[in-house]
């Protein structure tokens, strides 16, 4: 068990804590600014941290309890936040709705960050809705009690399955069922076990309060993931069914309102889980977690960061001549003049144009280095030429093994068609 703080004390140490969490906050997007690894590639690590501190910090101005301040507890919560994540990452294996670029090519690094990623799901959900009830947010949301029987709780319970069933099936289209089916599973066993927690116990009351304080929360959440993965180098990508065209940051605007929902499985997920932290359902969870970090390798991770020794299309002499000057960076070799390279590298003007363009394509749109490799021996070798590509073409020369998808190929062509300042064009999705 943790030690106490009294409440004056406690809010005396929120207000440095809130500044020290804001000072990391600016720390980190300066730094991001100026591409100092490594926190271009793990910018969302960060950024989300101090700002769940943050907003821990200022429940406890509000005469609230802190809820990072035990450790163990701590632990638990952020343990099961990563593997309820986990779950919709096994999920996504057969949906494909995202995808991962630009993440780190040791896998080690890679699965840690990953891991500390997710750990901030269920804090990131459970913390606004707290603020909002220490502000007295919809405390008062009522309306007329609904009787539950134990045959509606069967029925939600088989609902569910059948409806994650269906959606696995039919992926294309049943896709956003995902952001409820799971809820429907796991919430019936919540009510019967831990009714205190439990949202259909709310139902059952007419409490309709902490329901409407998640779904707050989840958009609130949402918001924050969205816009510190649009400003990371490493991050994921939406290819939403019949929604690929119009984004905000990387987001459908429609699909915003599905973190709405998200967050009331977040919810029942964690308090079923957590008070079942025990050596065999930690083991397991470990086991599951490692499979599916696994499985994302294979079939999410679309590209690593690209290295200079990585880069395609380009001499082992050149490579040394760049190395030696410095342009060790494939970010910043991409935005390079094609005159500075060739005269701080001591190459000729068209090395120094082949490796600009080689750079260019790898960087663009978490194409990486490999996917750029296979695209130039196909004979698309600089992003105009992208750009000018039809995309089933432009998949058949770069498909190998479960990546890229003709979906992500088509956000390569849109970027190459604004890189390049041509129109871009929006072709319907295939069947």
């Amino acid at each position: 068990m943790g030690i106490r703080i009294p409440a004056a004390d406690a809010a005396a140490l929120a207000r440095p804590r809130i500044v020290a969490a804001a000072l990391v906050l600016v720390a980190a997007a300066v730094l991001r600014y100026y591409e100092i690894p490594p926190v271009p590639t793990w910018l969302y690590v960060f950024a989300w941290y101090p700002t769940l501190l943050i907003l821990d910090q200022v429940v406890v101005l509000r005469g609230g309890e802190s809820l990072l301040a035990e450790p163990r507890a701590l632990a638990t919560m952020l343990w099961w936040s990563a593997v309820i994540w986990f779950l919709f990452e096994a999920i996504n294996v057969r949906l494909q709705d995202w995808y991962y670029v630009f993440l780190p090519a040791n896998p080690v690094e890679r699965w840690v960050g990953i891991t500390l990623s997710l750990a901030t799901v269920v804090p990131a959900v459970l913390l606004p809705e707290r603020l909002l009830d220490r502000l007295g947010v919809w405390q008062r949301l009522q309306s007329r009690p609904i009787a539950l029987r134990s045959r509606d709780l069967q029925a939600a319970f088989w609902l569910g399955w059948a409806t994650l069933a269906a959606t696995l099936a039919f992926p294309r289209y049943l896709h956003p069922l995902t952001w409820g089916a799971v809820w429907l599973v796991a919430e019936p066993v919540l009510y019967r076990t831990d009714p205190e927690r439990s949202l259909f116990a709310d139902i059952a009351a007419g409490r309709w309060g902490r329901i409407a304080r998640l779904m707050a929360a989840g958009l609130f959440a949402g918001a924050l993931w969205e816009s510190f993965n649009a400003t990371a180098r490493a991050k994921w990508i939406y290819t939403v069914p019949f929604l690929e065209h119009m984004k905000i940051f990387e987001m459908p605007p429609i699909g915003f309102l599905g973190f709405a929902f998200f967050a009331l499985e977040v919810w029942s997920l964690y308090h079923l889980l957590a008070p079942r932290t025990r050596p065999r359902t930690v083991l397991p969870s470990v086991a599951f977690a490692v499979l599916v970090l696994a499985g994302m390798d294979h079939w999410t991770v679309s590209s690593v960061t690209p290295g200079l020794a990585d880069l395609p299309g380009i001499s082992d002499a050149v490579r040394v001549r760049l190395q030696n000057a410095g342009w060790t960076d494939v970010f910043r070799l991409a935005r390079a003049p094609a005159a500075e390279l060739a005269y701080r590298a001591r190459i000729t003007p068209d090395e120094a144009q082949a490796a600009r363009q080689a750079a260019r394509l790898s960087t663009l749109r978490g194409i990486g280095a490999r996917h750029a490799a296979a695209l130039i021996a196909g004979g698309i070798a600089t992003v105009e030429a992208l750009a000018q590509a039809d995309p089933d073409s432009v998949w058949r020369v770069a498909h190998h093994g479960t990546r890229p998808t003709p979906a992500e190929v088509r956000v390569w062509i849109r970027a190459a068609q604004r890189e390049a300042g041509g129109p871009v064009k929006h072709a319907p999705d295939p069947p």
